[in-house]
This record gives structure tokens, sequence and C-alpha cells, in this order.
């Protein structure tokens, strides 16, 4: 690679020769010895083979060409001194991007409102977002491919950092001609001739562990049909009496919406009440981005 043609500091000399209408003036402008700026400027005009300034002994005036070069200058030092700050305040923590996975069972919008407040204080700092299944999240996260994770708190590896955020009631949804649609409560046992449907996306692991758990109990064995689709798939096999599912109780006004004529919603309770899914959100303590290391300072000081 060629060597650049000038170098900062006979730009900033330019610049306050310009500034200053002498060579004195702008060694004194620079607290440096006059000589110093006079040979900056000599070898600069010998490098680029142009005259930049006619000197007299009054100071010294731009050429026509200098004064094109001064207003070049003029943009590469802005430039400069743009990213010089830009790169001080991402260095801190106060510019650039945070990359977040969100379980695709999170409600939409439900985790951009938990970071209002921070991306009001931070708006430089923008959030990317993506998501996935919560153990996919985890091992992007894990890889540092993504930032934090918003994940159900379940089988979470010691090495990497949670906070509390939310509790999600869970709720069954029945076809509207269920025997059991009519009722506001029922009990884990009254769906064991039932067929669980587990989505990809619905928190399908931590509904099909929770239901081997309360019929397992009983001595049931449940009967589970897994679906590669998602949550709104999911539902529509519902409101065609294919089987039963579990949904976070959050989800409740898009079911109403989407699927209100066609499915029925009931609580599930035992002796212990209602079950839920309790979210977090994952991090790695030695995620070396600035941006994300404000936003955990962040989290943290919200849980205390």
């Amino acid at each position: 690679m060629r060597r650049p043609p000038f170098d900062l500091w006979q730009l900033l000399c330019v610049r306050a020769i310009a500034q200053h209408g002498s060579i004195h003036g702008a060694a004194r402008f620079l607290n440096t010895r006059q000589s110093v700026v006079s040979r900056s400027l000599h070898n600069l005009e010998e490098r680029l083979n142009v005259t930049l300034f006619t000197r007299s002994p009054t100071g010294a005036t731009p050429t026509t060409f200098g004064r094109e070069f001064i207003n070049w200058s003029q943009a590469i030092l802005d430039n400069v001194a743009g990213m010089n700050a830009r790169a001080w305040r991402t260095g801190k923590g106060e510019h650039g991007q945070i990359s977040v996975g969100i379980q695709t069972c999170v409600l939409p919008g439900r985790f951009s409102a938990f970071t209002a407040e921070f991306r009001t204080t931070h708006p430089d700092i923008v959030f990317r977002y993506s998501e996935g299944t919560g153990k996919r999240l985890l091992r992007r996260l894990q890889r540092g491919q993504i930032d934090f994770a918003v994940v159900t708190r379940r089988n979470l590896a010691p090495a990497l950092r949670v906070t509390p955020l939310w509790s999600d009631r869970i709720v069954a949804a029945l076809q509207v001609s269920h025997p059991l649609a009519t009722q506001s409560e029922i009990s884990w046992p009254d769906l064991r001739h039932d067929i669980f449907l587990i989505g990809r996306d619905n928190a399908g692991q931590d509904f099909e562990a929770l239901i081997q758990r309360k019929l397992g109990e009983t001595g049931i064995r449940p009967k589970i049909r897994r679906h590669d689709i998602g949550s709104n798939r999911i539902i529509a096999l519902v409101r065609n009496n294919e089987g039963v599912a579990l949904l976070p109780a959050s989800w409740l006004p898009l079911v109403h919406n989407q699927h209100e004529h066609g499915v029925a919603i009931t609580d599930i309770r035992d002796a212990n009440g209602s079950s839920h899914l309790e979210f977090g959100i994952v991090w790695r303590p030695d995620n070396e981005n600035p941006c994300a290391r404000s936003f955990a300072r962040y989290i943290e000081a919200r849980r205390s």
C-alpha cells in the first residue's frame, strides 16, 4: 500500500495557517515552534508538488488551489473529530448496537416496552432483533452471535447471567365443541384423553415438560403431537378439532382477534394453582460489546 500523501498534523497546520494568516500565528495556536509548522508545510507542498500558501513578510495567503485544499482539509478534520467522538462514545457504551434474540412465544412488543426507558436515555444505541426457539437462541448467545436472549428460564447454563423479566400464566386452548370448553377452570387430569399440540415457537419444550410432569404425577401418559409450525397455526389446528394447546396468557388478545369464534380458553389449575412460564433475559458476563455492558448494568439496576 502506498504511503498517504499527507498526515493529520500537516492538515492541522494548513488549517491553522489559514485561520491565523501566518505561520507564526499557527505555531502559537498549535503551541509548537514556528520551524515545526514551516517544515510541515514545506514537506506537504513538496509531496503534493503544489504551492498552498504565498509567503510574505506580513503573513501567508492561500493560493487558488490552497483555498480548495483548506476546504478539503476542514472536511477531513471534521470527519476525524466525529469519528473520534463516536469511537469514544462507543467505547463508553453510548453508541453502537445491541443484538437481542427473542423466544417466539414472547408477545410482540413486550420486550421493546421493557427497553423504552433505556432507549430514551441512550438514543444512539440501536437494538437489532431476531427470534427463534429458546434452545437455538441460547446456542447463538453462547457462540457470541447475539448479545442477549429473552427466553423461558429453564435449563440455563451456569456460565450465563440471567435476570427475571416477567411471569406468564399458562392457559389451555380448546375447540368450542370440546366438552370442557364452557368451563372457566379445569384440572390437568381433565385433559388426560386429549392430544396436546406442541409447536416450535410456543415454548414447546417448556410446555411438553410441564405436561409430562403434571400428568405424570397422576400416572397418566400424555398424548403429545409435535409440529414444526408457529403458535397461530397451532391455534388453527385446535379450531379444527385436532387437539388442545397450551398458550401464554399474554397471547389471549391475539387469539381472540384471530380465532374468536372457533377457540375457547380456560384456566388450568391444580393444588398449586395456575402454572406459569417464567421469562428472563440472559447474557454472557464476558461480552465485550460496550453497549451490551451498558444495557446489562441497566437491567441489573432495575432488578435492584
